[in-house]
């Protein structure tokens, strides 16, 4: 009867070993592991996203073997998830069903993977297991960072925009890691060393760059472009004018922009300093290799000096004529007579290819000089004096075509006057013609104005005279130069009629 009784015993033990977590130790996630050997890569690597799935289910406490379980799942994902990746992208010509299959496979492996590392690093300052988990904080929130930037890269792949929420993830990450001291703390990532703030630079540069649209082939040429490129530019607290180019700001759901106007630091502000990379990616594209891929490391630059048209507006495809007034002499003469006939000698026919609510494409047959901030005005018809003051923010040269992109400034620029009224030390009396950009409610902007450069001083009281109406401003900071033209902040004192101010 004993030996019944010892029989029965041992099978229950067996059949709970058999019901429990095959992660339960380091031992045990080993043994689950010898069993993914599998007829093909794809049959293993989804045994082992299964397995992720079930590791994240758990929902387990945090603990020090259970994060070395991870990293053991992790070691023995990645050789497998970088053949499924060379596999995905050699499917793009063919097999669209198993090209789609592959990308969710590598889709899933990375956000299982992030999530699961996310969970452990708020365990390690939350649970009581931070004891044992904060020394390897650096090796936790490092992944986290990884992990989380590769997601938002296969978003690129589907043609999306990565989620706000993916910005604000990245971003809380990085506040974490800089607060307690260990950005820069050095850890090794599939035998290769890295850290959080080179983690986090590559995922700032990704989104730079932008590439929606771009084939499968181009998206993984640019990340490792990025990820070889050596003296990787990392965030910086403190801005300096001759050296920072973009900035982030890490309270926003969004990623790095163009830094214009004053250098301003603050607690949420990170710099970057990307002339060194932009440099780099330009005389890549030199080489014959950059030939071969249409150029791709000019388009990349390209894409990063442009950087600060903030792309989470639809674009629209709109095509056609539209009437251009460039350069601010133009700008003047165009605003200052709407009945001229149409066709204006200072106009020029540009064709418009797309639109959003923040700016404008155009394609051009050929190449002019047009430099970043260069000022355009803009109509559908000279005849309706109704137009739309942009700036230049970008071009490239794209199967024979010029292609621009302007950013919208203000949809209803007037023409004013602007003068001192009293003698201002350095500035001249005589009055000079300047434009006003009002912006709509709806817009979310504040109005501008556009003045010579001679014609500005910080603080100092200036007067806008519009038909009848004259107002008393204090010019605020400069927000922007544009070829000897200032696009400057103000604010209104005091207003009146003309004839009772004569």
């Amino acid at each position: 009867m004993s030996d019944f009784f010892e029989m029965l015993s041992s099978i229950t033990r067996r059949r709970k070993a058999e019901g429990g977590s095959p992660f339960a130790s380091v031992k045990a996630t080993e043994r689950w592991l010898k069993t993914l050997h599998a007829d093909s890569d794809y049959d293993a690597h989804h045994a082992l996203v299964e397995g992720l799935e079930r590791f994240n289910a758990e929902n387990a406490p945090a603990s020090l073997s259970r994060m070395k379980s991870l990293m053991k799942l992790e070691e023995a994902g990645l050789p497998l998830q970088s053949r499924i990746i060379e596999q995905y992208v050699r499917n793009q010509a063919a097999f669209r069903l198993a090209r789609q299959a592959l990308w969710r496979e590598s889709w899933v492996f990375w956000s299982l993977l992030a999530e699961a590392w996310l969970r452990m690093l708020k365990q390690a300052y939350r649970s009581p297991a931070s004891a044992e988990l904060k020394p390897f904080a650096a090796e936790i929130a490092t992944r986290a960072l990884r992990y989380a930037g590769r997601v938002m890269r296969w978003d690129y792949h589907q043609a999306r925009t990565p989620a706000a929420t993916a910005w604000r993830r990245v971003h809380k990450i990085y506040r974490l890691v800089e607060r307690d001291g260990f950005a820069t703390e050095e850890v090794r990532i599939n035998a290769r060393p890295t850290h959080c703030a080179r983690e986090y630079a590559l995922v700032v540069l990704m989104g730079l760059v932008h590439p929606l649209g771009y084939r499968a082939q181009q998206v993984e040429a640019i990340a490792q472009i990025l990820e070889g490129y050596e003296p990787l530019p990392l965030p910086e607290l403190v801005p300096q004018s001759e050296v920072h180019t973009h900035v982030v700001d890490l309270s926003l759901s969004e990623g790095a922009s163009l830094m214009e106007g004053e250098y301003v630091q603050g607690r949420r502000l990170r710099y970057f300093a990307l002339s060194s990379l932009v440099d780099y990616l330009k005389s890549l594209d030199q080489t014959s290799d950059a030939e071969a891929d249409n150029g791709l490391t000019r388009q990349m630059a390209s894409l990063i000096e442009r950087g600060g048209i903030r792309r989470n507006r639809q674009r629209t495809h709109r095509f056609g004529r539209v009437w251009v007034a460039a350069g601010m002499d133009r700008i003047l003469s165009a605003l200052a007579h709407p009945d001229l006939p149409k066709e204006r000698p200072a106009l020029e026919p540009w064709m418009l290819r797309d639109e959003s609510t923040e700016g404008m494409g155009f394609a051009l047959s050929e190449t002019t000089a047009l430099p970043h901030g260069r000022l355009v005005a803009v109509t559908w018809d000279p005849s309706e004096n109704v137009w739309q003051l942009l700036a230049i923010r970008w071009g490239r040269e794209e199967q024979g075509q010029h292609l621009v992109g302007t950013q919208r400034l203000s949809r209803h620029p007037k023409r004013v006057e602007v003068f001192f009224e009293a003698d201002v030390p350095g500035m001249t009396r005589e009055p000079t013609w300047a434009v006003f950009l009002p912006m709509t409610h709806a817009e979310q902007g504040v109005s501008n104005l556009l003045i010579p450069q001679t014609h500005y001083q910080l603080g100092a009281p200036l007067m806008l005279r519009d038909g009848d109406v004259v107002y008393q401003l204090r010019l605020g900071e400069v927000q922007e130069s544009h070829e000897g033209w200032l696009r400057v902040g103000m604010d209104v004192v005091g207003r009146e009629q003309f004839a009772a101010a004569a």
